[in-house]
């Protein structure tokens, strides 16, 4: 009997492991997010989400704060020139937004780590 209940013990410790560890990727799996997360939807996500989007920025507002549009509406930018990764980008360019979502009592903004043409 002693052999029975060892061999599950053995048996399932692994398994139930397995099927934890599977549960976590489930969890982290972008594949269940959005490819890119549009302005409208970035509005309803709560305080550092992280978000990657595609849009044009259209305006530079000054002190690292930029407009940025794409076909669901506008969000306020905040990009610190680090963020920017050595890239030019002019008014309208398409770019990509790797970012986190800032939410105040007032307003909400991406706080970008990284910009991609």
């Amino acid at each position: 009997m002693k052999k029975i209940s060892l061999f599950a013990v053995l048996t399932l410790v692994p398994l139930c492991g397995a099927m934890a560890m599977q549960n976590n990727q489930a969890k982290n799996n972008t594949n269940n997010q959005p490819t890119y997360w549009s302005v409208t939807e970035v509005m309803t996500l709560p305080d550092n989400t992280p978000v990657k989007m595609r849009g044009r920025i259209t305006k530079n507002m000054g002190d690292n704060i930029y407009m940025f549009e794409d076909s669901s509406g506008t969000v306020m930018l905040e990009i610190e020139e680090e963020d920017w990764n050595g890239k030019t980008v002019r008014v309208n360019d398409m770019v990509t937004i790797y970012g986190n979502v800032d939410k105040g009592t007032d307003y909400t903004e991406i706080d970008v780590y990284s910009v991609e043409r």
